[in-house]
């Protein structure tokens, strides 16, 4: 319990890394996501299809030596998963989760991310929440000492859901995203 209580301490204390502190703090940003979406229905087809979706996403980084840092994050989508237009309730995505940093130089930052995702998916007369794990790699470069600018390859991978008649879905989406943000 003493290791624990000595090791919380030691991350609440601000350090000074080289590279890394400067990641280091609150970020928000203001994202573009290409989408490739992979609906399988069963029985059925599998349909793909393509959108462009903008997103807010809020993430905080903590160094934990001269290059590396932990973080966690939150993503909310704000538009459709349903590129199709036939499901009103398929509405702003959200993402959460934790991600594992690399400082390679002192304006550019390598990340992996770990999260999970949800989102409202309906059929004719009843929806559910779909959810699943998602994750993704990526990197960002400072343009100034507060401003940043992120590249993102991931992905979502929603369980399977389940309908009333039998039936169900499952629904992968590929995002390639773009974001532009201010780190405080």
């Amino acid at each position: 319990m003493k290791k624990i209580a000595i090791l919380l301490w030691t991350l609440s204390i601000p350090m000074a890394y080289g590279q890394s502190q400067n990641f280091e703090g609150f970020g928000l940003a203001i994202d573009y996501s290409l989408n490739s979406i992979t609906d399988k229905s069963t029985p059925g087809d599998t349909a793909t299809s393509n959108s462009g979706i903008p997103s807010i996403t809020v993430d905080v980084y903590k160094a934990i030596n001269n290059q590396w840092l932990v973080g966690a994050y939150g993503t909310y989508d704000l538009a459709t998963t349903d590129t199709a237009g036939s499901d009103p309730d398929a509405q702003h995505p959200i993402d959460a989760g934790g991600k594992l940093a690399y400082a390679v130089t002192d304006d550019l930052l390598g990340y992996i991310k770990l999260g999970w995702s949800w989102s409202k998916f309906s059929s004719p007369g009843y929806y559910q929440w779909m959810n699943g794990p998602s994750y993704g790699i990526g990197a960002e470069y400072l343009l100034t000492k507060k401003i940043f600018t992120r590249v993102e390859v991931s992905q979502q991978n929603y369980k399977s859901v389940q309908w009333n008649d039998g039936s169900s879905d499952k629904v992968n989406i590929n995002s390639y995203t773009f974001s532009v943000g201010y780190r405080f």
